[in-house]
Formats: C-alpha cells, structure tokens, sequence
C-alpha cells in the first residue's frame, strides 16, 4: 500500500473530506497541518499554490474533488459502477457549487459585499440550491444517496454541510430533514464516529 500524506491548514475547511474518507477506510495516513504563518514558505511546494494537497508516495494530487474522487476510486467508496460513479460525481459537483462557488468565489467588489451579507446569501442561494438537495436525497432509497452503500458523496455532504454551520445558525438546516438525517448517519459510523471525537478542535 501507498504512503498518504494530507497537507492543509491547521483547521477543517477543505481538508476535512479527506480526513473523513480517510477515517471510513481505515487508512493509515500522515496529517500534516500547517500553520497560516508558515504557508508562505511552503506554498511554493505546492502544485498551483493551494491546498489541499494530498501526496500518495510523493505524488502530488492538487484541488479537492480531484482527491476526493481518487480516494474513493481506491477505497471503493465510488459505487459499483460507472453509472454509480457518475451519479457521485454529479453530487460532488452539485455540492462544490452550492457551498464554494457563491458567495465565496465573487470577484465583483459590489457584488461580493451583498454576497457576504449572510441573510442574502442564505435566502437567494443556499436555501434554493439545498432544497434541490434534499428532493433529490428523497428519491434514493436510503439510507445513503446511492441506497445501502455509503460514498464519498454521503462524505462530502456532512463535510459540507459542518463548513456551513461554522458560517450558519444550525438551525437554518432543519428545514432539510433527510440532509441532515443522511449527515447523522455519515457521521455514525464507526471510524467516522471515532475521527469526529479525536480530532483537533479548530
């Protein structure tokens, strides 16, 4: 078996994901977290400059959904087959839009000051796009998005999901029953369960 080697800022955020599908699989790996003071030093070891950055014996894999999607590829956490994966593959798209690309990717000045009013945010973003969410979780068969088997897109979504209750009142989420029935049931499992109790507080 490979060495994992995680490197990220000393705090949740976006690194979180990996150590989850880490701790489902049960999978020795080395969790490098760096202090924001010493990123300066550091980023230019970095492929494009940003974390995380997961290394697999010294290969460097760069951006989330990319090691996202390869941790599951070798944990088998990615369906049973292509029609599967696409489906996790679709939820981890969906996911990443509906929490990273607004109102945090905003680039407009004028805009991202009404963006970052969190109200406007949560009503004419969040809300809609995880309303569609929790439909489409109505659809499955439970107790997990793809049915009896649990995914990285199951991972993603209580990752996501804990990123936004550092920005958000947990109970604006109680709207979005089976969301939050399907991150309780992620984050019940076993080796999640023992991550969630160990690991540092940000």
């Amino acid at each position: 078996m490979p060495t994992y080697k995680l490197c990220y800022f000393d705090l949740r955020g976006l690194g979180e994901m990996g150590r989850l599908i880490f701790a489902e699989a049960g999978v020795d790996y080395t969790d490098e977290r760096i202090k924001k003071e010493d990123w300066p030093a550091r980023k230019p070891g970095m492929p494009f400059g940003k974390m995380p950055v997961l290394f697999v014996d010294d290969v460097p894999i760069a951006h989330s959904r990319a090691m996202v999607r390869y941790l599951g590829r070798t944990f088998n956490l990615m369906g049973s087959n292509e029609l599967e994966a696409a489906q996790i593959d679709m939820w981890i798209e969906v996911l990443f839009e509906a929490v990273m690309e607004y109102p945090f990717s905003e680039q407009d000045e004028t805009k991202k000051t009404q963006a970052e009013k969190k109200e406007t945010a949560w009503t004419d973003h969040f809300f809609p796009k995880f309303t569609k969410l929790n439909e489409q979780i109505a659809k499955s068969c439970g107790p997990y998005i793809l049915g009896e088997k649990v995914s990285v897109a199951d991972i993603v979504v209580c990752a996501m999901i804990e990123l936004l209750k550092t920005l958000y009142d947990a109970s604006k989420f109680e709207s979005f029953g089976l969301i939050s029935k399907l991150t309780d049931t992620v984050a019940a499992r076993p080796n999640i369960a023992a991550w969630l109790k160990k690991r540092p507080q940000d």
